[in-house]
């Protein structure tokens, strides 16, 4: 009889356990690290009321009914075992059950993905005549790599009718109406498949008397290819006689199904005709030309992600289209990147130059001469030294008061006084003031 309390600490046999996962009708579930083999597992702690009622040899025999189970889509046990009077059952450790699973609710595709690994998985179990009686979202796990598998194959027929949530041949809500009259068959696993699909496809749990169709099918055709809706339809038929008999013909019909879905469509060839590109509109000429004539002096090597126009970092908007929202988180030359305005930064500036929020830990490191400098930070006693075009300094913040000039930008924008070409842009690339160029 089991009589160790357990928590977090606690060694059973090889296993430490590391947090309980969860409490179920069956068994206490806790994360636990097997100290042999140095790995994390799921250890499942028979309760000791039903080892007293349904006796060890029972237990035992489930056990090894699941353990002859060699699937991916069927939780592997690495070990089971009597440990210090508990019936413990060691498997893999997974990411979370199908009812924690965002992904399935939000894209139909991965749905449609979890019930063709667990259709694949429970094929396998019908193929050795073995029975699961309880195939709930509960019991579908999924792992890091997106794979499904079903889990507790067989330990629901220890499961007690004094659960609300339970009988001795199920779990109710996914439960086939045979199997409520205590005659469950293979195609009663079948229903529950078929329910749970309908479930995390549309957000809907078909009830009584489950006709066709039920609530939001709407939203169910939206995200089902329509050579699946069929096969999906006749899983969850109320009369076992429609049903697939077994998940190996449902499996089938499934696989048979998104291989149509899934296969290349032939590709018509048509005769090749040159096709006119078409000429360019007044903006891109100008700025191409811009480009060639003052792209290298200004540092404009970057392209705008609304406009494609050419761009500094320094600039905080495109002087074509206006936009005040590119990135330069992947492509700046900078070691390091500002959290808030995404320019390029170093690691011993304690504040970012372009941006008034940005403020940065540093390195420690008291700054280094900077040899693209051009002026000193005005403030008395500040080391700090500004690149063109800064608008703080980098060491105390302070706000550049002194406009800068460029003579590729002969001009002034009338609100902030930055350098400017009247010519060519249509934005100031300092503040974003709307200019008179028009293309």
């Amino acid at each position: 009889m089991a009589t160790r309390t357990l928590r977090r600490g606690v060694k059973l046999g090889k296993y430490r356990l590391e947090g309980r996962l969860g409490k179920g009708a069956f068994a206490d579930v806790w994360k636990a690290r097997d100290t042999v083999e140095n790995r994390v597992v799921a250890l499942k702690l028979a309760l000791p009321e039903l080892v007293e009622e349904w006796g060890r040899e029972a237990i035992e025999h489930e056990a090894r009914i699941a353990a002859r189970l060699h699937h991916p889509n069927i939780v592997a046990i690495r070990n089971a075992d009597w440990i210090d009077g508990w019936f413990a059952i060691a498997t893999e450790l997974a990411e979370r059950s199908l009812d924690e699973y965002p992904g399935a609710r939000r894209s139909g595709r991965v749905a449609l993905g979890v019930i063709r690994d667990v259709a694949a998985g429970l094929a396998h179990a019908h193929s050795q005549r073995v029975l699961h009686r309880d195939v709930k979202p509960d019991n579908v796990l999924i792992f890091p790599d997106g794979r499904a598998a079903l889990t507790d194959f067989g330990v629901s027929r220890f499961a007690k009718a004094a659960s609300a949530a339970y009988t001795e041949a199920g779990t109710i809500g996914y439960m086939a109406p045979e199997q409520a009259y205590g005659r469950p068959r293979l195609t009663s696993d079948v229903f529950s498949l078929g329910l749970i699909a309908y479930q995390i496809l549309t957000g809907v749990l078909p009830t009584w008397p489950f006709e066709w169709p039920p609530d939001r099918y709407d939203r169910f055709c939206a995200k089902v290819p329509e050579r699946l809706r069929p096969v999906l339809k006749k899983a969850a038929a109320f009369d076992p006689r429609h049903r697939y008999v077994d998940a190996v013909a449902l499996h089938r019909a499934l696989e048979a199904a998104f291989e149509r879905i899934e296969e290349p469509r032939p590709v018509r060839r048509r005769p090749t005709r040159r096709k006119r590109k078409p000429a360019p509109s007044p903006l891109a000429v100008a700025q191409e030309m811009f480009r060639r004539r003052h792209g290298s002096q200004l540092g404009m090597r970057y392209c705008c992600y609304k406009c494609e126009g050419p761009i500094a970092e320094e600039m905080s908007h495109c002087p074509w289209c206006g936009t005040a929202d590119n990135s330069f988180r992947e492509i700046t030359r900078y070691p390091l990147v500002c959290p808030e305005c995404e320019r390029g930064v170093l690691g011993e500036w304690t504040a970012c130059p372009w941006c008034y929020a940005g403020r940065l830990a540093g390195n420690g490191r008291a700054p280094r001469p900077d040899a693209r400098a051009e002026r000193r930070c005005p403030r008395r006693g500040c080391p700090g030294e500004l690149r063109p075009f800064m608008r703080y300094c980098p060491v105390c913040k302070q706000k550049v008061r002194r406009v800068w000039s460029h003579p590729d930008l002969p001009d002034r924008c009338k609100r902030c006084r930055g350098p400017v070409s009247h010519e060519s842009f249509r934005f100031c690339p300092w503040c974003g003031r709307r200019e008179l160029r028009v293309f």
